[in-house]
């Protein structure tokens, strides 16, 4: 008998991130349970010269270019037409795709190439969680997975496969004869620990070349929790702990022991031959230090290789800074996000000083830790005064680090679940409630009065931040013009920064 098959779906932009771990993950608990998986990974095609997102950050003065292209070996044929070729030759019992908001409409638009071929999807991820009822009304659709999916997955593989009933899956979301949506419970939240190893077979295995620094390595993801301790009104987390919480699905951030993942980072850098570890989670610092620790000392004596992660300003005491340059930490991204204290805590809910940030950086920079600066702009509200704040704090902060780190400057997306997307909504900038914000580094979808920033505002000060930071206030008055889409805003854009350049970018 053969197998039921899986076709996978990743998509994304060209190049964003590392392999996904959360669709290696789904992979390998599919292939445990007996089911056949392939992936078709958008992010490997570029299209029509698209620009990689490192490429973009190089353009814009937050990183220094490096070699990767020597790595890499994208796609440029017919993206749609090796698709239903795909299809057509491996012949899916299932589509399964993983969106967030922003890839909703660029996932629907493959399944609208092969809707006549009867071919039975799920939509899943964050994006079917706020989502479903538009994946649903498209048609396209059979089934939308709302919180995780590994069980539901498995779950509807195996009840497809057998011809069952599959209108009763807890997590999944379907419609029923009369077109009404069948909302089944929630089931508790997976114990992470059961997980099988990712499976990161299913990508091509030269989607693991990272540019970092001024080099290029072989990045390895290796997920140390799930969820989120925090409650930024950015993110969904808020609404996403209520809900597990209301449905009684168990605690929504969880650990994972250092037994497991010791056991699967040897595993995964001895099969994909990785030289960098991407620890994938969003407050690495988050534990007891009696858990860093033990983490460290395993770290140190088992594999010591440098390593990335993520962590917040105000989890760097004197210890956990000092383990973390003992273990090899090479950078750490940071959620800065706002230069101004009250805007970071009255309107982000970061609960973050002024005086904690610039102690965390300071720790940061005693030890040689080289941080990537995460900062929004054009959140609701934000005045181009506020704008300035971000851009202060970016320039006092540099100093302290001596331009050792590298800058993400976002457009603000006011995305769905999320508390701040309420606050746009309750302030009419968002003219079309309906509408899916999409990338971010596209262009603000808010449409905001004077004094607040405008659309225009918000693209030229994303696009000259690294100026405003690393240039002294004499070159204000060009870097305003600089702002503008237009020929001259653009030539001066480039002779500012080149003089950028000669002096020393953040790296």
């Amino acid at each position: 008998m053969n197998k039921f098959k899986v076709l996978l779906i990743f998509p994304n932009d060209y190049l964003l991130g590392v392999p996904p771990s959360n669709i290696a993950a789904l992979a390998a608990y599919l292939k445990r349970d007996g089911f056949d998986v392939k992936l078709f990974d958008t992010t490997i095609y570029r299209i029509k010269k698209q620009t990689a997102e490192w490429d973009i950050k190089v353009k814009l003065g937050h990183v220094l270019k490096t070699n990767i292209n020597d790595y890499i070996h994208p796609l440029e044929t017919d993206i749609y037409e090796d698709f239903v070729k795909l299809v057509d030759e491996y012949k899916p019992d299932l589509i399964g795709i993983n969106v967030i908001d922003s890839t909703i409409r660029y996932a629907l638009s493959f399944i609208e190439k092969i809707k006549n071929k009867n071919i039975p999807v799920i939509v899943g991820g964050i994006g079917s969680t706020y989502h479903y009822e538009k994946i649903l009304d498209t048609g396209l659709v059979q089934y939308a997975c709302v919180g995780e999916g590994e069980k539901a997955l498995s779950e509807l593989c195996a009840k497809l496969s057998n011809d069952e009933d599959c209108t009763n899956i807890q997590n999944i979301y379907t419609k029923d004869e009369s077109g009404n949506v069948i909302k089944n419970p929630l089931r508790p939240l997976v114990d992470i620990n059961t997980l099988p190893v990712p499976d990161f077979t299913i990508y091509e295995d030269w989607r693991f070349f990272k540019p970092f620094k001024t080099g290029v390595f072989r990045m390895i993801p290796v997920d140390i929790d799930r969820g989120c301790p925090h409650l930024c009104t950015y993110c969904c987390t808020p609404t996403l702990r209520k809900r597990f919480k209301q449905d009684n699905c168990g605690n929504y951030y969880r650990l994972k022991d250092l037994d497991k993942v010791f056991e699967e980072m040897k595993y995964l850098l001895n099969k994909y031959d990785g030289n960098f570890v991407y620890m994938g989670c969003e407050t690495f610092l988050a534990g007891s230090v009696e858990r860093i620790r033990e983490f460290a000392r395993r770290y140190i004596k088992e594999i010591h290789l440098p390593f990335w992660t993520s962590s917040r300003l105000d989890t760097f005491t004197e210890e956990k800074t000092r383990l973390l340059s003992e273990m090899g930490c090479q950078s750490i991204s940071v959620g800065l996000e706002h230069g101004s204290e009250k805007i970071r805590n009255d309107l982000l809910n970061k609960k973050l000083t002024n005086q904690t940030v610039i102690d965390g950086f300071k720790m940061l920079a005693k030890y040689n830790i080289h941080p990537t600066i995460n900062n929004m702009i054009g959140l609701p509200g934000e005045t181009r005064e506020d704008a300035f704040e971000t851009f202060k704090m970016n320039k006092e902060v540099s100093k302290i680090l001596k331009g050792n780190h590298n800058l993400n400057f976002f457009i603000f997306m006011p995305f769905y679940g999320t508390p701040l997307r309420d606050v746009c909504i309750s302030k009419n900038y968002i003219q079309d409630v309906d509408e899916i914000p999409t990338s971010l580094f596209g262009g603000s979808v808010l449409t905001m009065p004077p004094p607040c920033l405008s659309k225009e505002e918000i693209l030229g000060l994303q696009k000259t931040s690294a100026l405003y930071i690393g240039l002294p206030e004499s070159f204000y008055p060009d870097i305003r013009i600089a702002e503008r889409d237009d020929d001259e805003g653009n030539v001066m854009f480039e002779k500012l920064m080149e003089i950028l350049k000669s002096q020393k970018l953040p790296h």
